[in-house]
């Protein structure tokens, strides 16, 4: 019974629509009657979904908020990274590790914690160098990194001085950190609220409408991490300006926070 209430629901509505181009002079042929088809029953579907659409039209004002907390650097993050080659596996591996220990062996003397200090395994290869215009294999390579934190600032030019003194041993990168990262987050994230608020009340205002509730209220995660200056470029900064006394300049970590918010305008 629902079956054929359908189908006569349909043919109605078809009928109805057929109809009415019958009357305007628009329908007047078979093949014209194909094509009319598929057309009543699209605008049968859309009539349907208007509802949807009058709900799209609520007024409405998207704003976006943007706050940064600027703080001082309490923290020295270090990427060092062991690299040696030689002719033999055993003799380059057992060579490897003594340099691996003697790194942790002097940043522990420094004070360096053993909880902020990490090393990766060590990697092996082959050695691959150009001689006359061929490509030959010499031996092999070894390496693996080595990363900790420093908190006391005075260590600074201690560890540098010592760790370059250090056969195969490079430092690829010392960056600032902040301790209490999720502190000053909290705090952007805030400001960038009242910041979006303030802005929807201004145009609100403006335009002589009043503000309602908030309809969607959404954080940018690319803001959430701090942007950090990195000690290589700032060093020769620190030599210059003499603003401390281990050769680095400070300067400030700048925390951000976006928010985008929807706030429903009041007829």
């Amino acid at each position: 019974m629902k079956k054929i209430l359908r189908c006569r629901a349909k043919i109605t509505w078809h009928s109805l629509f057929t109809k009415t181009l019958k009357t305007l002079g628009i329908l007047k042929t078979k093949r014209q009657l194909i094509i009319v088809r598929p057309l009543s029953v699209l605008i049968f579907v859309m009539a349907l979904n208007l509802p949807a659409w009058a709900e799209d039209t609520d007024p409405r004002v998207t704003v976006y908020g943007t706050a940064v907390v600027e703080v001082t650097p309490d923290e020295m993050n270090w990427s060092l990274k062991v690299s040696n080659k030689g002719p033999g596996i055993e003799a380059l591996a057992e060579q490897h590790s003594e340099i691996v220990l003697s790194v942790l062996s002097f940043i522990g003397k420094a004070g360096v914690a053993k909880d902020d200090t990490q090393t990766t395994m060590m990697q092996f290869g082959e050695n691959w160098e150009h001689s006359n215009g061929r490509r030959v294999q010499k031996g092999y390579f070894a390496s693996s990194r080595i990363t900790f934190k420093l908190t006391d600032f005075s260590k600074y030019q201690y560890l540098w001085t010592g760790l370059a003194e250090i056969k195969d041993m490079s430092i690829q990168n010392i960056s600032y950190g902040y301790s209490k990262r999720t502190e000053a987050q909290d705090k952007a994230r805030v400001d960038a609220l009242l910041a979006a608020r303030e802005k929807a009340v201004t145009m609100a205002k403006t335009l002589d409408v009043r503000l309602g509730a908030p309809l969607v209220i959404e954080d940018d995660p690319s803001y959430a991490e701090p942007r950090r200056s990195n000690m290589m470029m700032a060093e020769a900064a620190g030599f210059k300006s003499g603003a401390q006394g281990g050769g680095y300049a400070l300067g400030k970590i700048e925390v951000m926070s976006r928010v985008k918010i929807v706030f429903e305008l009041d007829r």
